[in-house]
């Protein structure tokens, strides 16, 4: 007989980060952190979105990846470092929301989080208590990440980038599959 008891404390930025970040495992983590912050290549491209993916690229997405990123290498190596997220995604306004966010922050890992259900959840919830999903349609799920997640984002500022990115995701991978009394219920 499970017999739990949930208790919520109040944390900083910096000691949520450590808690959730520290949970945190992905399989072939060394996919990403072998690859990201280094000069883009397309095998690069490649394995950073295989790593994306959770898995290798079925042919249609490998197909996706190599039209709307490993082909438009050149195009991104001309941007000028200042470009922001907004002109950045209109530039590259196909491949999906989510994998064109991976997509910028492949070239800025330093400067744009990675943005997903998870990480939508996770602020969701830290900013109001409530589950709520990432939008359906892509439009909308950009605008949740230039106008919403970046804001939501620096609300973390001087912590590690990488940490941020990982305690949000494990946190709203939690928020999901964990059924406990939401806080305004407790």
């Amino acid at each position: 007989m499970p017999l739990v008891i949930y208790s919520a404390l109040q944390a900083s930025p910096k000691e949520f980060v450590a808690f959730w970040a520290s949970r945190y495992k992905y399989p072939q983590e060394s996919l990403y952190t072998d690859n990201i912050g280094r000069r883009l290549t397309p095998t690069r491209i490649r394995t950073l979105f295989e790593w994306k993916n959770g898995s290798r690229l079925a042919v249609p997405k490998l197909r996706s990846v190599e039209r709307n990123y490993v082909a438009r290498l050149s195009e991104l190596r001309k941007l000028p470092a200042s470009t922001d997220a907004e002109s950045f995604l209109r530039l590259f306004a196909s491949g999906g929301a989510i994998w064109r966010i991976f997509w910028l922050h492949c070239w800025q890992p330093v400067r744009f989080p990675i943005y997903d259900q998870h990480v939508h959840r996770a602020m969701a919830f830290i900013e109001s208590g409530e589950r709520e999903e990432i939008p359906k349609n892509d439009a909308s799920k950009v605008r949740a990440y230039l106008d919403r997640y970046l804001r939501f984002h620096r609300r973390f500022g001087g912590l590690d980038l990488r940490s941020i990115d990982r305690a949000l995701w494990f946190y709203g991978k939690f928020i999901k599959s964990t059924k406990f009394p939401l806080l305004n219920n407790a």
